[in-house]
């Protein structure tokens, strides 16, 4: 799952370009899907159009469900069985449904496991679907059918989440989570559920965080990843044997980064993606299917490696994780993916088990997103 805003006055102020997933200039055009997405009709082993709308400044893919934010409003697909509809309904949609009813106007838009929510310019924020975890900061566990305002939180800037979890970025900069915390992924230093919110400890201020099933990461102002959560496969980063971190832990990477995806759905996969600055890709973590992005397979990966088996001759602006495979698009809008592709997540018209090599699957892409076994793309 990857970063969706970044605080760009930090950034300026120490001299790094940030790529996020959502643009202040995207003007109409299609909404692609592949990949596993049953809420679509299943496995979709090439991008398929899902809609149409204009003004698009952000996609948000979900397990089973997705969202689009158009002109200000919230748009939503697939699956809603757990409510991610937003509308009191649990039907299922095969495109685009109707715009989620009862919120002001959107400014940004992050997704945890089968859970929505939607950021105002003033720094409020709206959840609904499922909240079994205490992803939404609202006390409970009570599944939400239609958007209910998050009290708890303020002045938030974004979202992103995990396997019932989420983290909210300020727009202070300051780091605050809430969920299932069995393996520390809340990053306030305790293991165990907390309805919270509790605060993130980290060196300086954040500019994007990012959530894998059961691991949080923060791209910091100077350029610096820390991980927090499970370490079974290495997610940390740093090298360590531990089995989790409850605190954030500096992943130590050769340079700065813009940009960081975690993903994973569940605990045999999970892994990290970087942008650095200097346009390489960086992953650590699980590798099971080769979803680094180094043309090998290995089990894990502690500490980071370079995706070399990316083109070298391409400069590339976007990264972003799933489940076990990787999407990375290009100043060109081309979208590339490597990685598990048991469900189409490749999206090359194959269902192989594993593409170590990454292949090119669609152009002319502003925006891309992914989850679990799911991926979306906006062209135009």
């Amino acid at each position: 799952m990857s970063v969706r805003r970044s605080c760009f006055a930090i950034a300026l102020a120490i001299g790094l370009t940030i790529s996020v997933s959502q643009s202040a200039n995207a003007v109409s055009d299609v909404t692609y899907h592949w990949g596993g997405y049953q809420g679509v009709g299943g496995n979709l082993k090439v991008p398929t159009a899902i809609g149409t709308l204009s003004d698009v400044t952000a996609i948000a893919a979900g397990n089973i469900s997705g969202m689009a934010l158009a002109g200000g409003k919230v748009y939503t697909f697939g699956s809603g069985y757990a409510g991610e509809f937003g509308n009191g309904s649990t039907g299922g949609f095969r495109k685009m449904a109707k715009v989620v009813p009862g919120l002001p106007a959107i400014v940004a838009i992050g997704e945890s496991m089968d859970t929505d929510v939607a950021v105002t310019a003033g720094g409020n924020v709206y959840g609904w679907g499922r909240n079994q975890g205490g992803q939404l900061c609202t006390g409970n566990t009570t599944e939400y059918k239609r958007p209910v305002e998050l009290t708890r939180l303020s002045n938030v800037a974004s979202a992103e989440g995990g396997n019932h979890h989420m983290i909210y970025l300020t727009d202070s900069g300051a780091v605050e989570s809430c969920g299932t915390n069995t393996q520390g992924e809340l990053g306030g230093g305790a293991v165990g559920k907390n309805h919270g919110p509790i605060s993130v400890p980290l060196p300086v201020t954040a500019l994007a965080v990012t959530s894998g099933s059961d691991i949080s990461a923060a791209l910091l102002a100077n350029g610096q990843v820390w991980d927090w959560g499970s370490n079974r496969f290495g997610q940390l980063g740093d090298g360590s044997k531990k089995q989790k971190s409850s605190v954030p832990v500096e992943v130590p990477l050769p340079s700065a980064a813009v940009e960081v995806s975690s993903g994973g759905s569940s605990p045999p996969n999970g892994q990290t993606l970087a942008l650095l600055a200097n346009g390489q890709v960086w992953g650590w973590g699980c590798d099971t299917n080769g979803q680094l992005g180094n043309g090998s397979r290995h089990t894990t990966n502690a500490m980071p490696v370079q995706s070399t088996a990316l083109p070298s001759d391409v400069t590339f602006t976007d990264v972003v994780s799933g489940g076990a495979f990787a999407l990375a698009l290009d100043s060109s809008g081309n979208v590339w993916a490597w990685g598990d592709d048991k469900g189409g997540q490749v999206g090359n018209g194959y269902r192989h088990g594993t593409v170590r090599d990454p292949v090119k699957v669609l152009s002319g892409a502003t925006m891309i997103s992914a989850t679990a076994s799911d991926a979306l793309a906006q062209v135009g």
